[in-house]
C-alpha cells in the first residue's frame, strides 16, 4: 500500500481544528479567485489545475508559491482526515449545505474539489502500480490514505454530486460573471465529474474551434456528444489537424471518447464563431445574412441585413462594399451579440442583388487586405440564433430549431419549379407540420420563395440539396418562449420554452424534467414514434433551475441533457442590477429632455413618473384645431443600391453546382461523403449515415424523400407570439444594462430595427424605463425606473416601473382582488390601474415597493419641462457633414421631399454611403456651417418650432392632441402627454385636404394643459 506522503510530502495537519478550518477557507477563496476569475465573456469555466494555476492559488492564499501542490493537499487533508487516518467530508458538506442556494459567495467545497481534479489529472499515466483508470486510489494517495480506503470511496460517492452541483449553482447565481458551469457527467457519475474538468487541457479546448470551422458546425449548436464523435474521430486521426499529441492519445482510448465528446459539445454550445486563425485557415472572411420577421398594424415584413464575424483585424465597424456598378462604397456595421457585426440600416440595399451575386466587403481603406465574401446559393437556410434574436444564415438546417428557408425561383422554369417542389416534399415528410410558403412579402426580394415556421425533425434519406440534411441524428432542443439576455441561458417564467426531441436511431424515447436542486421528478413524457414536442407552460413551474434529459430505447443513461432556467421579475438578476447605471432625467439642462444620465440635477429631476422641481413656464399660446401641415403629400422613391457581381451562366449565381462525389464501391458507408464543385470549388459534406443502405443511383433523386420517422402526428408549429407583459417582466428581472439587452428582448417580440426602436421608446414613454441616448437619439444604456403610483386624468393610479407579482398579490390580499384592473394594450404592455382608494390603503400599496405616489402625474411632469427652443439651442453642433443625397422635411405636408440644397434652416435627412443622419439647422447654423445631429422626431419638431408653428393640433370636444404618424412628441414631452391617459398614443385617421392621413392621438388632455404643451412647442 502507498501513502501520498511518500510522493508529495504530505504531513499530519498542524494547528487546532478551528485554525485548520480558517486556513482551508483562505485557500478555498483563493481557488475561487484564481480558477473562476470575474469575466465579461460567456465562457465555459473549468477547474483545469495546471501547475502554474496551482502556484497562483498558493500566492493568493499565502503570498508565495513554494510547494504549492503539497500545501493545497495538506490544507484539504487538515479538514477531511481525522485522527487515525479516518476520512470524512462532514465538515465541508455541512458548511456547503448551510449556504443558501442563491448565495453569491463561493461554496466551501472548492479546495477539496480541486484536489479531486488533481487526482483525475493523474489518470492514464503509466507506472506507480496503478491501472490507468484507477481514480480512487490516486485520490487516496494524494490525501495520505491507503489505496482502498473504503470511507473515502463511500463518502465521495455520497457527496460528490452535491458538491459539484453547488459549484454549478454558484456560477449560475453569478449569471456567468465567473464563467459558465461545465461540471456534468453523462457516464461514470462520480468519477466523471472531476474528469470533465481535467481531461482536456485549455489549449486543446481552444483548438476545437478549428474542427468546428472545418466541418461547418454553427456557433451555439447544441449537438449530442454522440453526434460529435464522427467529427472528432476524423479530426483527431487526421495528420493535418491542429491538435496536440496528448489529445490524440486520449482519443485513442475508448474509455475517454464519451468524455471528450461531452466537453466538445459544451464548447460548441458556447462557441460564438470567433477564432481568427481557424477562420483564416479554412474559410477566409465570410459575410452572412441575418433575417427578422415583423408583424404589426403596419403589416408584415421580412427584414434582411448583412453580418460579419470579424477575423483577426481590429474591427471598428467602418467597412466598404463593392457595388454592382464597380466601385467600393462606405458601409457601417454595428456590434451585436456573440462577435457578430451587422448592418443597422438596410433599406438602401438591394437584397435581390445580394442574394444573386457575389458580395465583397473589406475594411475601409484596406485595399488588398482580407475580404469578407458571400457566395450565392439556390437554397439559403436561416437558423434562429438565440443570442442574436434573429435568423442567421447557416450551411444546413438543424434538427428541432426554428428556421427559415430562402429558395430561388428564378432561372429556367423547370429548375425553379423543381427546386421549390422538392423542398416542399422534403419538408412535408421530415419537418414538423405548419410550415408555410410565400413569394409576396414586404422585404422579400423578387424571384425567391420564403419557407417560414420550418422545424426539421428528421433527415431525408436522399436529396440532392445538402442544405436540407441536418448533421445530427438524435437531438434534444429547448426552444421558443422568451429568452432573457444573459451570459447563461434562461427563459421567462411567464413565457417558458417548449421541449422538442427527435431520435432517428430508436423508435422509443423518453424525456424527463427534474428539479435541478433536489432531483425531484416533475414530469415524464414517452413516445414510440421517435419524435416528441411538448410545451412546459402548463406545468405551473416557478422561478428555478430544471434539467431535461433525453433517453433513447431502453437506455438508463441519457443521450443528451439540457438545462431550463426560469426567471422573472420576482427574482432579480443580482449581477445586472448591481451594474445597472442609476439614470434620471436631469432638467437642469435642456438636454435632459431627450436623454437620461447619471448626473443628478439639483433643480429639476424626473425619475420614472416622479418629478422633483418645476420650470413653471407661463402659458402664452392656445391649442387650436387648425392643422398646419395640410399641403399635398409628395412621394419619395428611394433608389436601392445593387451589390454583388452576378454572372447568369455561372453556378455561383444559379446554385446549380456540379458536385463530384467519390466512387462508391459498396460496403459500409463512410462517416462523411465530401464532394467538390468542378466549376467553383464549393465543398459540400454529406453525413454518411444519410446514405446508409441506399445506392447512389440517379433514379433516387426523382423519388420522394423518405424518412425513418413520422412527423405527421406532431402538433403544428404555432406562430410564435411573445407578450409585452412578459417582455416588461424580463426587464424587471434584469434591472438595466447596455442597450443590447433591451434590443435582444425587443427582437423576440418583432424582429425589425424599427420595432426595436419603438419598443424602447414605448417603455420609456410609459415611465417603465429610463434610457441614456447618444446625440443622435440612439439608445446606449437603460435602467428600470423606480416603482411609482402615477395618477391619470381619470383619477385612477397607474403602476409604473419595477413592480413585482408578489407585491401585486399582496395588494389584492389587502384591499381586494378587484382593486387592480389589467387593461390589455395592442402596442404596449398592459395597463395596471388601481381604483380610487383611501389614503391609508394607497400608502400601504406604495410601501410594498417603496413607490412614489404622484397625483396628477401628467400635469406635474408637463410643468417641469423646458421650452423646445431651449432644447434646440442645447443640442450639440457639428460641422455640416458631407452627403450624397438629402431630403428636407416639408412642414407644409409633414413629409420628406428630395433636395440638393441644405443651405437653409430646417430638418434634413441626409445619406452618405448607406448611412442616414437626421440633422437640424437654424439660422445661426447656416451662418456658421454647422448642424445639430439628433433623432428624427426632435429634428422635425425643432423645424416647426423655428417658424413659430407646431405639428400638433387639438380637438377640444374629445380632449385629444394629434400629430402626424412619424412625428410623435420627442423625449419627455411624449411621456408627459401619455401620462394624462396612462396609455400610448393611439393610431387615428384624420381627413386632411381631402385625403386620409394617419395620426397619433394623445387622449384625456384638457384645454389648460393642451395650451401649456402648445406653448412649450411653439414659443
Amino acid at each position: 500500500m502507498h501513502l501520498a506522503r511518500d510522493k508529495t510530502g504530505t504531513t499530519e495537519p498542524s494547528g487546532t481544528a478551528p485554525q485548520r478550518w480558517e486556513r482551508y477557507l483562505t485557500w478555498n477563496a483563493a481557488v475561487a479567485k484564481v480558477v473562476y476569475p470575474e469575466t465579461d465573456e460567456a465562457v465555459p469555466a473549468y477547474m483545469d489545475l495546471e501547475q502554474d494555476l496551482i502556484d497562483e492559488i498558493a500566492v493568493a492564499a499565502e503570498g508565495h508559491s513554494d510547494s504549492s501542490r503539497t500545501s493545497l493537499v495538506d490544507v484539504v487533508r487538515g479538514v477531511t482526515v481525522e485522527e487515525g487516518d479516518t476520512f470524512s467530508l462532514a465538515k465541508i458538506v455541512v458548511a456547503t449545505r448551510a449556504m443558501p442556494s442563491q448565495s453569491l459567495r463561493e461554496p466551501p467545497c472548492l479546495a477539496f474539489l480541486a484536489v479531486t481534479v488533481m487526482a483525475a489529472e493523474e489518470m492514464g499515466k503509466a507506472g506507480e502500480g496503478l491501472a490507468p483508470h484507477a481514480y480512487y486510489a490516486r485520490l487516496a494517495r494524494l490525501l495520505g490514505l491507503v489505496d482502498q480506503d473504503a470511507a473515502l470511496q463511500k463518502q465521495y460517492r455520497q457527496h460528490a454530486e452535491l458538491l459539484w452541483k453547488r459549484v454549478n449553482k454558484w456560477l449560475e447565481n453569478l449569471e456567468g460573471g465567473r464563467g459558465i458551469p461545465t461540471a456534468f457527467a453523462l457516464t461514470h457519475r462520480y468519477v466523471g465529474l472531476p474528469i470533465s474538468q481535467a481531461l482536456v487541457r485549455e489549449s486543446d479546448r481552444r483548438r476545437l474551434s478549428f474542427m468546428f470551422v472545418q466541418y461547418g458546425l454553427s456557433p451555439g449548436m447544441r449537438l449530442a456528444p454522440e453526434d460529435l464523435k464522427p467529427y472528432l474521430d476524423m479530426w483527431l486521426t487526421s495528420s493535418s489537424s491542429a491538435t496536440s499529441s496528448n489529445l490524440r492519445r486520449l482519443w485513442s482510448r475508448s474509455d475517454s471518447r464519451d468524455r471528450i465528446a461531452a466537453i466538445a459539445a459544451v464548447e460548441l454550445a458556447s462557441w460564438d464563431g470567433g477564432h481568427p486563425d481557424a477562420q483564416n485557415r479554412h474559410a477566409g472572411g465570410r459575410a452572412i445574412l441575418v433575417a427578422n420577421m415583423r408583424t404589426g398594424f403596419l403589416g408584415s415584413s421580412f427584414d434582411l441585413s448583412l453580418a460579419l464575424r470579424p477575423t483577426g483585424t481590429q474591427m471598428n465597424g467602418r467597412m466598404e462594399i463593392f457595388e454592382t456598378a464597380g466601385k467600393w462604397s462606405a458601409i457601417a456595421f454595428v456590434p451585436g451579440a456573440a462577435g457578430i457585426w451587422r448592418t443597422s440600416y438596410t433599406e438602401e440595399l438591394d437584397f435581390g442583388s445580394i442574394l444573386d451575386g457575389l458580395v465583397r466587403i473589406r475594411h475601409a481603406n484596406a485595399a488588398g487586405e482580407l475580404e469578407y465574401k458571400r457566395y450565392p446559393r439556390r437554397i439559403v437556410p436561416l437558423i434562429y440564433d438565440e443570442l442574436q434574436s434573429a435568423y442567421v444564415q447557416a450551411d444546413r438546417l438543424q434538427l428541432g430549431l426554428d428556421s427559415l428557408l430562402l429558395v430561388r425561383t428564378t432561372g429556367t422554369s423547370s429548375v425553379a419549379f423543381g427546386t421549390v417542389e422538392e423542398v416542399k416534399k422534403v419538408l412535408s415528410s421530415c419537418a414538423r407540420p405548419g410550415f408555410e410558403t410565400t413569394t409576396i412579402l414586404d422585404g422579400l426580394p423578387a424571384g425567391w420563395t420564403l419557407f417560414t415556421n420550418v422545424q426539421m425533425f428528421t433527415a431525408p434519406t436522399f436529396t440532392k440539396f445538402n442544405e436540407l440534411i441536418p448533421l445530427a441524428r438524435n437531438q434534444l432542443t429547448v426552444a421558443g418562449g422568451l429568452q432573457i439576455p444573459s451570459r447563461i441561458r434562461k427563459w421567462s417564467t411567464i413565457s417558458p420554452p417548449e421541449i422538442r426531441a427527435t431520435v432517428q436511431s430508436e423508435r422509443f424515447l423518453r424525456v424527463t424534467l427534474v428539479d435541478a436542486e433536489n432531483e425531484e421528478l416533475i414530469h415524464e413524457w414517452r413516445s414510440d414514434s421517435g419524435t416528441l414536442v411538448t410545451p412546459i407552460s402548463g406545468l405551473g413551474l416557478q422561478d428555478g433551475d430544471y434539467q431535461v434529459s433525453l433517453f433513447t430505447g431502453s437506455k438508463t443513461v441519457p443521450t443528451q441533457q439540457a438545462s431550463i432556467r426560469l426567471r422573472s421579475g420576482d427574482a432579480v438578476d443580482g449581477l445586472t442590477w448591481n451594474r445597472a447605471p442609476r439614470l434620471t432625467y436631469n432638467l437642469d439642462t435642456p438636454r435632459g429632455l431627450f436623454t437620461a444620465s447619471e448626473e443628478l440635477g439639483s433643480k429639476i429631476v424626473v425619475d420614472g413618473l416622479s418629478c422633483d422641481g418645476a420650470a413653471n413656464i407661463e402659458t402664452s399660446c392656445s391649442a387650436k384645431s387648425e392643422i398646419s401641415w395640410n399641403g399635398s403629400r409628395t412621394s419619395c422613391q428611394r433608389k436601392r443600391v445593387s451589390i454583388g457581381t452576378p454572372d447568369p451562366t455561372s453556378c455561383v449565381v444559379t446554385g446549380a453546382h456540379h458536385i463530384k462525389l467519390p466512387t462508391w464501391f459498396g460496403g459500409a458507408s463512410p462517416k462523411f461523403i465530401e464532394g467538390e464543385c468542378t466549376s467553383c470549388g464549393l465543398v459540400k459534406r454529406f453525413p454518411g449515415w444519410a446514405f446508409s443502405n441506399r445506392k447512389l443511383r440517379k433514379e433516387n433523386i426523382d423519388k420522394s424523400p423518405h424518412c425513418a420517422i413520422t412527423v405527421a402526428q406532431l402538433p403544428p408549429v404555432a406562430e410564435a407570439t411573445i407578450e409585452w407583459d412578459a417582455a416588461l417582466d424580463a426587464l424587471v428581472h434584469l434591472g438595466g444594462g447596455e442597450s443590447t439587452s433591451l434590443e435582444t428582448v425587443a427582437r423576440q417580440l418583432q424582429g425589425s430595427a424599427i420595432f426595436v426602436e419603438n419598443f424602447a421608446r414605448a417603455l420609456e414613454t410609459l415611465g417603465h424605463i429610463a434610457i441614456e441616448r447618444d446625440p443622435r437619439g440612439r439608445a446606449k444604456r437603460w435602467e428600470l425606473s423606480p416603482a411609482c403610483l402615477a395618477q391619470t386624468a381619470s383619477g385612477q393610479f397607474r403602476l409604473t416601473g419595477g413592480w413585482t407579482r408578489p407585491s401585486i398579490s399582496s395588494i389584492k390580499s389587502r384591499v381586494g382582488p378587484g382593486v387592480i384592473s389589467r387593461v390589455a394594450q395592442e402596442n404596449g404592455p398592459s395597463e395596471r390601474l388601481v381604483q380610487s382608494l383611501s389614503a391609508k390603503d394607497l400608502k400601504f400599496i406604495a410601501e410594498l415597493e417603496e413607490a412614489a405616489i404622484v397625483p396628477d402625474s401628467g400635469a406635474v411632469l408637463l410643468k417641469a419641462l423646458p421650452r423646445l427652443s431651449d432644447v434646440g439651442a442645447a443640442v450639440d453642433r457639428i460641422s455640416l457633414p458631407g452627403f450624397e443625397s438629402a431630403e428636407r422635411f416639408n412642414l407644409a405636408s409633414a413629409t420628406w421631399i428630395p433636395t440638393g440644397d441644405v443651405s437653409n434652416a430646417g430638418a434634413y435627412r441626409i445619406k452618405r454611403g448607406f448611412e442616414k443622419l437626421y440633422i437640424y439647422r437654424n439660422e445661426a447654423d447656416v451662418k456658421e456651417g454647422s448642424a445639430a445631429v439628433a433623432g428624427p422626431h426632435l429634428t422635425k419638431h425643432l423645424a416647426a418650432n423655428a417658424i413659430g408653428k407646431t405639428l400638433t393640433f387639438y380637438l377640444p370636444h374629445t380632449e385629444e392632441i394629434l400629430t402626424p404618424l412619424g412625428c410623435q412628441l420627442p423625449g419627455l414631452y411624449d411621456r408627459a402627454a401619455v401620462a394624462f391617459a396612462g396609455h400610448l398614443p393611439l393610431p387615428s385617421l384624420v381627413k386632411v385636404s381631402g385625403e386620409q392621413r394617419r395620426c397619433l392621438s394623445y387622449k384625456s388632455i384638457d384645454q389648460k394643459y393642451a395650451d401649456l404643451l402648445t406653448t412649450l412647442l411653439t414659443t
